[in-house]
């Protein structure tokens, strides 16, 4: 998912915030309290704490999600599903409503809705133990296994074009051939170069009927996933914007790309894939998915798990050929920083590929 940041030339005011708000609480007892959550890498967010209780008030960001209303569609879709299976335990936050309508619009044309805070809960920056690995398989299952009750083709996309790495590398060649020569990492360019074949791998499978689209998350990375505060129990998946028709292979293969690195999504250069944090994930997510993948569709895995991190380096590489116009950074050559790591990701992957496909064929061997 981008990390593209509100681009907005104003903060919220004060009043406005409590304005949004009160319009989605009605007359409270006493004004709500508001303060900044997180980063805003994306959508702006706000933490609510009203006598109604605890909300995230959030300022959709209409630079990446041109068509708010199909996010808000898709979430009422999803909603509805998790309702009539609750035996699946899929945790969804609430959304507030004025009326019919999960979202009012302030006088700049901006889009906010406010959901439930989900609370008490933290999220990691890594994992440390094969437990709380199953737990998020166990997490992205029930999340799957609620999708697969839902008709694709009923859903919009809030980003077409996510996760089709072909468009990705094709942009990564415009950008190669627009950008200063003295400004291309052609190491990097001839690591991307050697794997163009695998860009198209999942897409040629799903063109051939060895896979299929159901519902996905779209962004599963650790980032994105909650747990009870003493870090052992996962909650939940939050960040549903990207909720859409897709590959549950790139979802797979996103989740144990951001898991399953030791050191972190932003942790140092050198980085390592645990094939037994990845053994874990996929057996806790085997667990609750029994029948759903088709056997050609596990022994998709490990290239998917070869591919998310190529196709997340690429749009980091890209976006710094480009100057930085996508991605949020700090200083220039943060996206290369990233590009190489993601890409020293795939190259570790690579390295253990044996051991990789052992755990996948483990994982799954119970369910068989």
């Amino acid at each position: 998912m981008a990390d593209l940041e509100d681009p907005s030339p104003q903060a919220p005011t004060g009043p406005l915030l409590r304005d949004i708000a009160q319009r989605f609480l009605g007359d409270a007892a006493e004004p709500p309290s508001i303060a900044p959550l997180g980063d805003g890498l994306i959508n702006l967010s706000y933490r609510v704490d009203s006598p109604a209780g605890a909300f995230v008030l959030q300022r959709i960001n209409g630079a990446v999600f041109a068509a708010p209303e199909r996010i808000m569609d898709n979430l009422s879709a999803l909603a509805a599903a998790a309702a009539l299976q609750p035996e699946l335990g899929v945790r969804l936050p609430a959304l507030a409503r004025v009326g019919d309508r999960t979202v009012v619009q302030d006088a700049g044309g901006h889009v906010w809705r406010l959901m439930e805070c989900i609370e008490p809960s933290r999220t990691l920056k890594r994992l440390e133990s094969a437990g709380q690995a199953a737990e998020v398989g166990r997490v992205l299952g029930r999340f799957h296994r609620l999708g697969a009750a839902m008709d694709p083709d009923a859903l919009a996309e809030t980003l077409p074009g996510l996760h089709h790495t072909p468009s990705y590398l094709a942009a990564l060649d415009g950008a190669t051939g627009d950008a200063h020569p003295d400004q291309v990492p052609r190491g990097l360019l001839d690591f991307v170069d050697a794997r163009r074949e695998l860009a198209g791998v999942l897409d040629d499978a799903l063109a051939r009927g060895r896979t299929r689209r159901r519902v996905i998350h779209g962004d599963p990375k650790l980032d994105n996933l909650l747990f009870e505060p003493a870090g052992e129990r996962a909650l939940c998946l939050i960040d549903l914007d990207t909720v859409q028709p897709g590959l549950l292979h790139h979802d797979i293969g996103d989740c144990l790309r951001s898991c399953c690195n030791r050191a972190g999504e932003a942790g140092a250069d050198s980085v390592r894939f645990d094939p037994q944090l990845c053994e874990a994930l996929l057996g806790g997510y085997a667990e609750t998915t029994a029948g759903l993948l088709s056997q050609t569709e596990i022994d998709l895995i490990a290239t998917a798990i070869r591919l998310l991190p190529l196709e997340l380096g690429i749009r980091f590489l890209t976006d710094h050929l480009q100057g930085d116009q996508y991605f949020r950074v700090r200083h220039r050559g943060e996206n290369l920083t990233k590009a190489r790591r993601q890409l020293a990701l795939v190259a570790d992957i690579e390295r253990q590929m044996a051991a990789i496909d052992a755990a996948v064929r483990q994982a799954f061997a119970a369910t068989a």
